[in-house]
C-alpha cells in the first residue's frame, strides 16, 4: 500500500488495540494479497496498484477474495495461515469502510477454512509420538515436556507469515 495508506492502516489497527506483532502480520498478509492481486490485474503492476487507493478498493471484491482463497488452498498454504490472511483482509475492509472508501463489506461471505482435519491429523501424529516415547522408556514428565515443545513449535510454524 502507499506509505500514507499503510501508515493510516497501521494507526487504525493500533486504535483497535491490536498488538505490534499482530499489526506486522496483518500488514504482511495485506502485502501478500496485493502482490497476488496485481498479478491478476493484467494491465497493472504492483507499484501502479499501490499508488492508486481507488484501484485497491475497487479490486477488493467477493470474486477476487474468493479467487485469492482458492489460490492459497491450491498452493497448499496451511488452513491456519489462510484463515489469518483472510482475517487480515477483513481488517483491511473494516478500515476501508471506516474511511468511506468502501460502501459494502465484501468479506461478509468470506468463510474460513475448517481446521478440523489439520487438528485431527496433528493430534494423531502427537499420539503416535507420545506412544513411541513411552515405548523408549521416557518418563511421563519427559513425554509431556516433549509434546508441549512440539505443540509450541507447530503453533509457531502455522502462525509464521511465510509458513505454508
Amino acid at each position: 500500500m502507499p506509505q500514507t495508506l499503510l501508515s493510516s492502516f497501521r494507526l487504525y489497527l493500533k486504535a483497535q488495540g491490536k498488538k505490534e506483532n499482530t499489526i506486522r502480520n496483518y500488514l504482511q498478509d495485506v502485502d501478500h494479497f496485493l502482490s497476488w492481486l496485481s498479478s491478476q490485474i493484467k494491465s497493472s503492476s504492483l507499484p501502479a496498484l499501490l499508488n492508486d487507493p481507488n484501484k485497491i478498493t475497487q479490486s477488493i471484491t467477493v470474486k477476487n477474495l474468493t479467487a485469492y482463497r482458492r489460490f492459497l488452498e491450491k498452493n497448499e498454504v496451511s488452513p491456519t495461515t489462510i484463515n489469518r490472511r483472510l482475517s487480515s483482509l477483513r481488517q483491511l475492509t473494516k478500515f476501508f469502510l471506516s474511511q468511506g472508501w468502501l460502501k459494502e463489506d465484501p468479506t461478509k461471505k468470506l468463510v474460513n477454512i475448517s481446521l478440523e482435519k489439520e487438528t485431527d491429523k496433528t493430534s494423531h501424529t502427537l499420539e503416535k509420538f507420545a506412544k513411541a516415547l513411552e515405548e523408549e522408556g521416557k518418563s511421563k514428565t519427559t513425554v509431556r515436556n516433549y509434546l508441549s515443545d512440539v505443540k509450541g513449535f507447530l503453533e509457531w510454524e502455522q502462525n509464521e507469515p511465510h509458513a505454508k
